[in-house]
């Protein structure tokens, strides 16, 4: 099945590239209009080339998805900074977010699966966000013979009741025209996940976020709203095969 999916991501990307070419050619053929019907011509043949991207984004992830497992580097010990640095080469991490990493350890892994791992849940929680600052926490602890990673941010969280059904393939909680994403990103870090021997859930965010949205004029209904609102916030809790480090010993000049 997953090399039937690399087949098929393979050949209808050829097409999708078509389908975002063609307008360009259209444009540059269908000489002038009166502006009324030359607005909706290109409104129609940027949608096209919209939904055309959108498209080939998802055969690239569904294509990514299908390779896990199969081209796999060979097993190896990766420093957890060198495995974030990799993710974001693979996902440019953008200057309005912020990344705090708590401990230090080594990751046992195929280094290039790990790095799509992280890649892949930290650009998760920047493009659902709905502010201008992200902020992201990765705090680390043993568990018993792996380790327990533990990813927070303070974005607007995921409603209990969607918590399990995220991590299925090509599932998105909001209208792409929304939210840019083609739902293949917690899919891809669990079956990561599961392939080196943990597990990945959605937990509830340990405590609303102080420095949420403020009404300007307080009302007893906007009060009890916000007492009664869920916490923000998103947490992924994950177990990999790896070991915690020593900090550093402290330098004394």
């Amino acid at each position: 099945m997953e090399e039937f999916i690399y087949i098929i991501t393979h050949d209808l990307r050829a097409s999708f590239r078509a389908f975002h070419t063609i307008p360009e050619w259209i444009r540059e053929d269908m000489g002038p209009l009166p502006p009324e019907r030359e607005a909706i011509v290109a409104e129609h043949l940027d949608l096209l080339t919209t939904q055309a991207a959108r498209a080939d984004r998802m055969l690239l992830d569904l294509r990514d998805f299908s390779r896990i497992g199969r081209l796999a580097d060979p097993i190896g010990a990766h420093p957890l900074e060198e495995v974030l640095d990799r993710a974001s080469q693979i996902s440019p991490f953008p200057d309005r977010a912020s990344l705090q990493v708590t401990g230090s350890a080594t990751l046992t892994g195929p280094g290039n699966e790990l790095a799509m791992l992280f890649a892949a849940l930290l650009s998760n929680a920047v493009k659902h966000h709905d502010r201008d600052q992200v902020r992201i926490r990765l705090s680390l602890a043993d568990d018993g013979p792996l380790l327990r990673l533990t990813l927070d941010d303070d974005g607007p969280g995921i409603p209990t009741r969607f918590r399990e059904a995220v991590f299925a393939p090509l599932r998105t909680l909001r209208p792409r025209d929304q939210c840019e994403g083609s739902g293949m990103g917690l899919a891809i870090a669990r079956k990561i996940v599961t392939r080196l021997g943990g597990e990945i859930h959605i937990a509830p965010p340990e405590d609303a976020d102080p420095e949420g949205p403020r009404p300007a004029k307080a009302t007893v209904e906007t009060v009890v709203d916000q007492a009664t609102a869920p916490p923000r916030g998103t947490r992924v809790v994950f177990t990999l095969p790896g070991q915690m480090e020593d900090p550093p010993p402290p330098r004394l000049n």
